[in-house]
């Protein structure tokens, strides 16, 4: 991961080299759907498909979202949506993959910005805003250690 602005980030963890490893026999590929819906799950057609007018970090978030779905073994409803707390669990499944804790630290280190942060993380602020959210008080009791020795700690209260 990069630590100031213009570097480029090592990503944790790649939503897209997991699908080709884990689900093979799935296609991922960007369309048109609207610009209102984010991804699209079909498991008849084994197929994912993100909005093609959202930009790579988007793209990652929302991929790592189907992945978690997949995961977690959720079946979609008779209209192709999932449960409300299915939505809960593979937003909470992507955010832990796409934003560790000690990877959210070393961003934090350097920026309170939620914009800037979310770049530094390849992710869309969505995602981060669910992540920051989400923070279990373990995560937050760990986070705030991590950043003892900064005066961030006060986005972790957020």
């Amino acid at each position: 991961m990069a630590d100031r602005e213009g570097s480029t980030p090592q990503l944790s963890y790649d939503p897209a080299a997991d699908a080709a490893a884990r689900y093979p026999d799935w296609v991922v590929r960007t369309a048109d759907l609207g610009g209102v819906i984010p991804e699209v799950l079909s498991h008849r057609r084994r197929v994912i498909l993100l909005e093609r007018e959202h930009g790579p970090a988007q793209h990652r978030s929302s991929l790592a979202h189907a992945l978690a779905h997949l995961d977690l073994g959720h079946a979609q409803t008779a209209g192709g949506w999932f449960e409300q707390r299915e939505e809960v669990q593979a937003e909470d499944l992507a955010g832990r993959r796409l934003i560790p804790l000690d990877v959210l630290a070393r961003a934090l280190t350097w920026s309170r910005d939620h914009d800037e942060i979310a770049r530094e993380l390849g992710v869309d602020t969505a995602m981060l805003a669910l992540r920051q959210a989400r923070l279990r008080p373990d995560e937050r009791r760990r986070l705030r250690r991590l950043l003892a020795r900064s005066d961030q700690a006060t986005w972790v209260n957020r």
